[in-house]
């Protein structure tokens, strides 16, 4: 199998470098040029299923490329929904550490082990991702290519997961595609940033 991985378009929160796993918020005006260039990049491409998150910012990611795949299976999995933050949701870098000053400490020295209050714990999040992606990959065709459309978080926790990558060293950019394959010795990174 081969799956088409990609981020959601920019919003105003990325912009403000924001925490806001849950919060649904839309793509601002470079994130819907940067979902038409995505779609663009797409429109020759052969696309069987098309996987988003269950918010708006990757629903208009990928209307914006399912006008060229009318044919194309679309699925809404809320399994691969960015992992939320708790208190941390709509604060930025600074006003986390102001108003959380001790969990942010720990965090920055434990990011996969420590959870601030109201946040999902890493770990949950990702059996969470894993598991979805995984189904699919078992249950739909071998031959297929598989679209996905999610988030940094998302896409970087299958990542470190399929091919034991770095987590922070990776960085998926909106408006380019990933490419994974899917083979018996598990799964593997084609190309970034296509």
């Amino acid at each position: 199998m081969k799956l088409l991985m990609t981020r959601h378009g920019e919003t105003q929160y990325n912009k403000e470098k924001k925490y806001y796993g849950r919060t649904d918020i839309e793509l601002d005006g470079l994130g819907l040029r940067q979902a038409r260039e995505l779609a663009d990049k797409l429109k020759a491409t052969t696309i069987d299923y098309a996987i988003r998150s269950d918010l708006k910012r990757t629903q208009q990611t990928m209307d914006a490329i399912m006008q060229y795949h009318p044919q194309t299976k679309q699925i809404i999995e809320k399994d691969i929904d960015e992992m939320p933050f708790g208190i941390w949701e709509g604060l930025n870098a600074d006003q986390v550490e102001a108003r959380d000053p001790t969990t942010w400490a720990a965090w920055l020295q434990a990011p996969f082990d420590v959870t601030p209050a109201g946040a999902e714990p890493y770990r949950v999040f990702e059996k969470r991702v894993t598991t979805a992606l995984d189904h699919y990959r078992e249950t739909l065709p071998s031959n297929s290519t598989l679209l996905v459309v999610a988030h940094q978080g998302v896409l970087r926790t299958l990542y470190r997961c399929w091919t034991g990558g770095d987590f922070w060293s990776v960085d998926f950019k909106a408006g380019c595609y990933s490419v994974f394959e899917t083979g018996d010795g598990g799964v593997s990174l084609v190309s970034l940033n296509d």
